[in-house]
């Protein structure tokens, strides 16, 4: 799912605990079910080494298929087993907030990222199944060209890709927009 489309979810859920002033749950339900993406920042950095920094930039590294390795430590079945167990031992509102956004969050991936992979998307979320394919990209979502990215930041940001209505011409020494037909 799309960056946007998981903030509209995550504040929809949020709202709901805010009525019922669960201000814990409702901070726990923001962390995971819209911060959880850190993890895609970490690996941007850190495992991509990439340098560029704009949000811009991030974000079509990403919607253009353009990974290598596919960390993504908070994307997991594991430590959402582990979350699960101490959420239910604690019973901390913050931690089980936590848990329900992040379930949230990786079901709504599982229903909008399947495409993107010839492989099982349910094993793509298992830290293990990552690890032992090396976090390689290509093994777990498959050899494809780049995907065209949608124009602008904000239609990125909330997964339309739609193609403009106008698209640049470009003629030796001219450039101007033209309307598609």
């Amino acid at each position: 799912m799309s960056p946007g489309g998981h903030l509209v979810t995550t504040a929809a859920v949020c709202a709901v605990a805010a009525v019922h002033q669960q201000w814990a749950l409702m901070a726990g339900l923001a962390a995971g079910g819209f911060l959880i993406d850190v993890d895609h920042a970490v690996d941007y950095v850190v495992v991509e080494r990439q340098r560029d920094l704009r949000p811009g930039t991030f974000l079509r590294h990403y919607t253009e298929g353009r990974v290598d390795r596919t960390v993504l430590a908070l994307h997991s079945w594991e430590l959402f087993a582990l979350l699960v167990a101490l959420a239910w031992h604690t019973g901390a509102p913050w931690l089980i907030g936590y848990v329900g956004g992040g379930l949230m969050h990786l079901a709504l991936d599982l229903v909008f990222n399947g495409r993107y992979t010839p492989n099982s998307i349910v094993l793509f979320y298992s830290f293990t199944y990552r690890a032992l394919r090396g976090f390689d990209a290509a093994r777990l979502l498959g050899e494809s060209p780049p995907r065209p990215a949608a124009r602008g930041f904000w239609h990125a940001f909330f997964g339309t890709t739609e193609a403009s209505s106008t698209m640049l011409d470009s003629t030796s020494g001219h450039a101007g927009a033209r309307r598609r037909g």
